[in-house]
């Protein structure tokens, strides 16, 4: 049908091309998870919290926790939403230091020689009943001019009032003589130059008196002691407050400067224009809470409500009619939205909001001119820690948990380094704009001093601070990812090795061929068997897969397990296994390999990779599992993927430009169909643990 209709409008200029007739799929509205959350907030307050961390966690689809179908939305998100809003709201107005300051200290933490606290005149007091003194050490934080002093209330007798001398570092400053309104206390002192530091603070009471014969008692009560300055420091600027209220109400006038702040914010929060009624909206949350509180806190609050809206929380596109199912293209700012949360895991910066508005993001020049400035852009890293992270089980190596008695070497500071280098290992790719094959084959990588040691690796140079320096090996141990500590130990038991996790991991994340679950009363082998006979892990699993009901997944599954064997279950080498010469030899579909740098490069020649590769990053883009219709999408990506020399910025152009990525449709899923053969589809989410058919 779709051939036929291209038939009939070759006369027609106008008419469609067969890319733009291609279903883009089905989409769920998408919340921002976890890792969005916080770089989105990043990115608007210019802040270093993290709040999103202590929302819950996000569940996994397909292999990666940005699956918008996966990602609910529960009572909880809804309170944590809230309190996050007023912790970045109060982060931005009050994170700078705003001068004068005030140092005090509270007069019954003072040193007294005299009198008492707590007296029923003055509650939160000192009373210096009779001549005495005062004393406290402030710590002045700038140096400039300052005031010191005392607040204070007395009590006059006499016919004198309360006479009260503050001194600093044993100078003078001078006397006053204080009122006897107990509801009125005053601050009194002077100014002067101090220097950065501590000083001493004291204040005198200088004339007592006391008659018994009319009970008349002249008293000096003090409530703290005080320094305020510095008087001539202007104070610094306040960016964050700045990005929130870009403007200067006594210049604009208060509802002019709140509504310019209110749309800047609320624009790039929602990643769009918004209309009049929608700002006059939150304009009224302004005007309410401006009547009883100040311009700043009735800003934040409409900034506020913005943050609690589905169009914050959530990336929202819209369909002209949701019942349609005919394919349309997003609208500029959807694109944009799109395109910054699949490279930077963020909300669009100004330039790709300007794009958008420009009408500079409609043709694929547009696309790749944006996809170069954001791959070269340091939120690019979200592609290493987000994409790569799962993809590549990054992330897993934090759940690893080697047995401590049997690795007593592995710690918290190896496992980080195990994570940072795959991170440096991918993120090379990224910024060296090399041939993604070589993720299997490269003889280098990333190391420190600890890793170093652990692999049993010498001849180089670390700093001794524990960063890493980019080395390349020799010999025959050590090259690609299949042998970086990290998917070692995520890939293996507790107390050993598991060639059926790590060829499963291959199978799944490298090949996108998973193996189906197991058969229902499988038994796997022990994870603690170490001593029973046959001996080794591998002998264990031949005779495991002897079994017909296992041979069809297992031979192999653990083929691709076996190469890697001649690493222990934290990724140092090893020639034996329970004193048995290790056999790292294999093959599949009658193609041999030995070890793991043989086995790397037989799947570096295989086209499932790249093709798999493809529909990794496909799946993480779009925030979906690939349906029906995406197979010859996928096929085109991988094809354009080749075509560029397997770069993974060509990769990432691919996607970006391709139809299901820059349109959708509205209707209900299409009936899916098994994919074409020379597809990988799926089907089965991947997991992190073992596969319980071992």
């Amino acid at each position: 049908m779709k051939r036929l209709l291209l038939l009939l409008c070759l006369p027609l200029l106008a008419c469609p091309s067969e890319e733009s007739l291609r279903d883009p799929g089905e989409f769920v509205l998408h919340r921002l998870n976890r890792a969005e959350y916080n770089n989105t907030v990043r990115d608007l307050f210019g802040t270093d919290l993290r709040p999103a961390d202590d929302f819950p966690a996000d569940d996994f689809g397909f292999g990666y926790d940005n699956i918008a179908a996966t990602l609910s939305l529960s009572p909880l998100h809804i309170e944590l939403y809230e309190r996050a809003a007023d912790r970045l709201i109060d982060d931005a107005l009050h994170s700078g230091v705003t001068y004068p300051l005030e140092v005090a200290a509270e007069a019954e933490d003072a040193t007294a020689t005299v009198g008492t606290a707590g007296y029923d005149f003055g509650a939160g007091f000192w009373n210096l009943s009779t001549e005495g003194t005062l004393t406290a050490t402030l710590e002045v934080p700038v140096g400039g001019v300052w005031f010191a002093g005392a607040r204070a209330f007395g009590h006059s007798a006499g016919g004198e009032a309360a006479r009260m001398r503050v001194a600093i570092d044993g100078d003078v400053l001078g006397a006053w003589d204080v009122t006897d309104v107990a509801g009125d206390a005053q601050i009194y002192g002077a100014e002067l130059v101090l220097t950065e530091g501590p000083h001493t603070l004291e204040v005198a009471f200088t004339n007592d008196f006391e008659s018994a014969a009319t009970g008349a008692d002249r008293n000096l009560l003090v409530d703290r002691l005080v320094l305020q300055g510095p008087l001539n420091v202007e104070s610094p600027p306040n960016t964050k407050r700045d990005r929130l209220i870009p403007c200067d109400p006594g210049e604009l006038g208060r509802r002019t400067c709140a509504a310019h702040a209110i749309r800047t914010f609320t624009e790039r929060a929602w990643r769009r224009p918004i209309s009049e009624d929608e700002l006059l909206g939150l304009l009224g949350i302004y005007d309410l809470v401006i009547v009883e509180d100040d311009f700043d806190l009735a800003v934040a609050s409409a900034i506020k409500a913005a943050m609690l809206s589905p169009w914050f929380v959530f990336r929202v596109e819209l369909d002209a009619n949701a019942n349609d199912p005919t394919p349309h293209p997003l609208s500029a700012f959807e694109l944009a939205a799109r395109l910054s949360y699949f490279i930077w895991s963020s909300t669009p910066d100004d330039q790709l909001l300007d794009a958008a508005r420009n009408g500079a993001l409609e043709t694929d020049e547009d696309i790749e001119l944006q996809v170069a400035r954001m791959l070269g852009d340091a939120k690019a890293e979200a592609l290493v820690d987000n994409f790569a992270g799962q993809w590549l089980y990054i992330r897993a190596v934090e759940d690893a948990a080697p047995d401590g008695a049997t690795w007593p070497d592995f710690d918290d500071a190896l496992r980080d380094a195990m994570k940072q280098e795959m991170s440096l290992f991918f993120g090379m790719f990224l910024e060296e704009d090399r041939s993604m094959l070589e993720l299997l084959t490269a003889r280098e990588t990333f190391l420190n001093q600890r890793l170093a040691d652990h692999y049993g690796i010498t001849g180089f140079s670390f700093p001794e601070d524990g960063s890493f320096t980019h080395v390349s090996f020799t010999g025959d141990r050590r090259g690609g990812i299949l042998t970086q500590g990290g998917v070692l130990t995520a890939t293996s038991y507790p107390l050993r090795t598991s060639p059926t996790r790590r060829g499963k991991w291959m199978l799944e994340q490298l090949l996108c061929q998973g193996p189906p679950p197991p058969p229902p009363g499988v038994e796997g082998l022990e994870e603690d068997s170490t001593t029973q006979d046959p001996e080794t892990v591998r002998e264990r699993l031949e005779q495991h897969a002897t079994d017909p009901t296992c041979a069809g997944c297992h031979v192999r599954m653990d083929a691709m397990g076996f190469a890697l064997e001649h690493f222990d279950a934290v990724g140092v080498w090893r020639d034996t296994d329970q004193g048995q010469p290790i056999d790292a030899a294999a093959e599949i579909d009658g193609e041999g390999f030995d070890g793991a740098l043989e086995l790397g490069a037989m799947l570096a020649d295989d086209g499932s990779l790249s093709r798999c590769m493809a529909q990794q990053l496909y799946t993480y883009a779009l925030g979906r599992g690939p349906q029906t219709v995406d197979w010859p999408v996928i096929s085109d990506i991988n094809s354009q993927f080749e075509d560029g020399g397997y770069r993974l910025a060509e990769l990432v152009e691919a996607i970006a430009k391709s139809s299901a990525f820059r349109h959708r449709r509205g209707g209900q899923e299409l009936t899916a169909e098994p994919p074409p053969e020379d597809a990988t589809p799926a089907e089965e989410e991947p997991t992190r643990d073992g596969w319980e058919g071992e």
